[in-house]
């Protein structure tokens, strides 16, 4: 799958990488900047890490949306773990 983001006027096509196109479907992956993988070849005097931190600082909302659902679902499972061992 292709992403596409506006950056100063241009638009940068992107995608993450191969290794982990599977892991993207999954409710608890959280993308790093070695995840992505620019395709546009052209980034108008833009280095690709400056292009990469930019894509992740637009993807932050998201991130911090599954970082939230994971410590909800490890404040769960640690509360169960707690009621199980306090009451037998």
């Amino acid at each position: 799958m292709i992403f596409s983001i506006n950056i100063n006027g241009n638009i940068v096509d992107w995608s993450y990488n191969l290794d982990c196109q599977d892991k993207q479907y999954h409710k608890t992956w959280i993308p790093k900047l070695r995840d992505i993988q620019i395709i546009t070849k052209d980034l108008n005097s833009l280095t690709i890490s400056e292009v990469k931190k930019i894509i992740l600082e637009d993807i932050q909302p998201d991130i911090t949306m599954v970082k939230e659902h994971n410590n909800k679902l490890a404040r769960a499972r640690r509360m169960e773990k707690w009621v199980l061992n306090t009451l037998g």
